[in-house]
């Protein structure tokens, strides 16, 4: 029987379509919202979805299309969408660019019933061709004298085990997936994400589930967009050996006008069973068109330059300075700093401002075994008794004439620390099971968190090795050592995720909280907060300014924490400076709270407001106070004086002391 998805969050139309399907031997399977019909394509079989063009609750019709197509078993699925009124919908064309592959106009439900058997047609027979195509490259090569003679099993290159890899690289299915909350906490999980993290992952923490390789942390922040290719190991349990794994996080988008926080979805793939099928298929991830790589490099060139790292602090500049130095250069570099200060981001400065010509490749030492590890960075020959093909390159030889970016490298094995530093001080290596050297042209950076000197004291790392490293060091502040780049950092990414949201400045009370919070995973978790911030705040219509009630929870929490601040100081606005600057030595301080992006952005004088030009006086700041309360009860004078706590009496005579009518 054909089963078909059906996304419709009108009842009364959804039942009437399922009927009218039913009645033409389609099994129906429905859906309310996007969210669930992407839960629904994952994990069922079907031939084709149905959309309907007016959804009104959660993701929308275009969104929903874009997420299906980038699901690989749903490539050769049929998506119609269904638009129930006369004449196209204004987002036609981008129902189409986002992977639908029909658009029905109209309430007729014989067009659309027409329209469905020709799209199941057209996808029978793609894949039928794809299946031939697939039983093509899964036959043995023979040479042409070959032809007709028998072959015995045991004399083919491809073992059962390799063409069960061949068929799972082929429909391109995860081993895995979990749905997860954004505490990182599981609130799903299909049969193989149990079988691969135990029976019952629901209700435990990603931390727990995985501890010690970080996918908490790269599942947390994937706030909006997909982020792929993080790469860890399952360490070996009873009954199972250590298994190579890539993770995959697409965040799920909240109903609007609801409470609910935002889900997201954590894709596995054997890492290990998809390299050895890709061997044998001789096959690659697509590339980029050649013609694109110029401009692509131009554009990394752009955005990856020393003056593009932000902050006019004193460490900043002499950051910006050591790296200019650095860049014609290929000595090895450490670079010291906690997560989320830009160790990544300097790297690939290097790179794209420096000399190298070759690609960038970052590897994470975190997580993965120690045979993983030397597989991935020094490759393995086809001798070396892993059941390969063909020779497989390393890092290094895929970075020829670039440059290797190994981070948290003190958790490299101290095997592989003597390997990297012969490589270091001979510039060739040999690929494991393999005797021959090659000679290799690669600029190794390496960062971590930790502090050398005592791993070196314990022999947890090897001292010439850090002593290779430490010819070039750049230490990287936390974000909270240079809170006075803090007003250059919010602009810069209020700018980059708030311009075209329509979001231009933030309130003075939020930016009293970003100032005040303690910014612990740095840069980068300030990146997030603001686009988390963003997207919140385009969702309840705001009028182009970040408010607290916009900030992530725990900024909204630390706001309810902090004493009230009812008198703010504030500066005149200087009309000599120019709209879109920022100069140093203009650091935010948590009693100068100011609007971002327009640089400065400072509110309207107040009567009552403290300027630096005022004198330190109790009794200005006494009339002040009167102003202000004047003006919160909207001039009456007896609310004023009960808000002041002051006798009838009293707040005339000081009225009258101060001459405010």
């Amino acid at each position: 029987m054909n089963s078909i998805l059906v996304l419709e969050d009108d009842s009364g139309d959804a039942l009437v379509l399922k009927s009218r399907l039913a009645s033409q031997s389609y099994e129906v399977v429905l859906a309310d919202v996007g969210a669930r019909a992407l839960v629904f394509a994952r994990e069922q079989h079907f031939r084709a979805i149905l959309i309907s063009g007016r959804l009104k609750r959660g993701i929308d019709v275009v969104e929903t299309c874009r997420r299906l197509r980038a699901v690989p078993e749903l490539n050769l699925v049929p998506i119609l969408v269904y638009h129930q009124e006369n004449g196209l919908p204004e987002n036609c064309v981008r129902v189409f660019e986002a992977g639908a592959n029909a658009l029905v106009v109209g309430a007729e439900l014989p067009t659309l019933e027409h329209e469905l058997l020709h799209a199941l047609r057209m996808s029978a027979r793609v894949q039928e061709l794809t299946d031939a195509l697939r039983r093509l490259h899964e036959s043995p090569r023979r040479t042409p004298g070959e032809h007709g003679r028998g072959e015995p099993e045991s004399g083919r290159h491809e073992t059962a085990e390799q063409q069960g890899a061949l068929r799972e690289l082929a429909h391109g299915r995860p081993d895995g997936m979990l749905l997860v909350d954004a505490q990182g906490t599981v609130l799903h999980a299909d049969r193989g994400a149990c079988e691969l993290l135990g029976s019952r992952p629901e209700g435990r923490h990603l931390g727990s589930l995985v501890p010690g390789c970080g996918l908490e942390a790269f599942v947390r922040d994937a706030q909006i967009e997909t982020r792929e290719g993080f790469r860890f190991d399952l360490p070996a349990r009873k009954g199972r050996g250590l298994r190579a794994l890539t993770a995959t996080v697409v965040p799920l988008v909240a109903q609007q006008g609801t409470s609910e926080l935002p889900r997201k979805v954590v894709l596995f793939q054997d890492a290990l069973r998809r390299r050895i099928a890709a061997e044998a298929l001789r096959t690659h991830e697509p590339g980029i068109p050649r013609v694109e790589l110029g401009p692509l490099l131009e554009a990394a060139r752009s955005v990856y330059r020393p003056s593009e790292l932000r902050g006019s602090s004193l460490a900043m500049r002499e950051l910006r300075e050591a790296l200019v130095r650095a860049m014609p250069c290929r000595e090895p570099v450490l670079i010291l700093g906690e997560p989320g200060t830009g160790r990544e981001r300097v790297a690939r400065t290097l790179h794209y401002s420096g000399v190298t010509t070759g690609a960038f490749l970052h590897l994470r030492c975190v997580g993965v075994s120690p045979e993983s590890l030397e597989l991935e960075i020094f490759g393995s020959g086809r001798n070396s008794g892993n059941g390969q093909l063909h020779d497989r390159p390393g890092l290094l030889h895929l970075a020829q004439d670039g440059m290797l970016y190994l981070e948290e490298i003190t958790e490299l094995p101290l095997p592989l620390q003597q390997r990297l530093l012969q490589f270091l001080q001979t510039g060739s290596t040999a690929r494991s099971g393999s005797a021959r050297p090659e000679r290799l042209e690669v600029r190794i950076v390496a960062s971590t968190s930790r502090e050398l000197t005592p791993l070196t004291k314990s022999g947890e790392f090897l001292t010439e090795l850090a002593e290779r490293l430490a010819a070039t060091v750049f230490t990287l502040p936390p974000l909270a050592a240079r809170k006075e780049d803090l007003h250059e950092l919010l602009s810069h990414v209020l700018e980059r995720f708030g311009a075209d949201r329509g979001i231009r400045e933030i309130a003075p009370e939020a930016l009293r909280v970003l100032h005040e919070y303690r910014w612990p995973f740095n840069v980068r978790e300030l990146e997030d907060f603001l686009e988390r911030a963003c997207a919140t705040a385009v969702k309840r219509g705001r009028d182009g300014v970040l408010r607290v009630e916009d900030l992530p929870q725990e900024l909204q929490q630390l706001s309810e924490e902090l004493p009230p601040c009812d008198l703010v100081p504030v500066r005149r606005t200087d009309p000599e400076r120019v709209e879109g600057t920022h100069t140093a030595g203009t650091g935010l301080r948590a009693t100068e709270p100011r609007g971002v992006l327009n640089v400065p952005s400072y509110r309207e004088l107040r009567p009552w407001d403290i300027t630096d030009e005022d004198p330190v006086s109790l009794d200005l700041y006494e009339k002040k106070a009167l102003l202000r309360a004047l003006s919160v009860v909207e001039g009456d004078k007896l609310a004023a004086a009960k808000l002041l706590k002051l006798g009838k009496s009293t707040m005339y005579r000081k009225l009258k002391r101060f001459g405010i009518p």
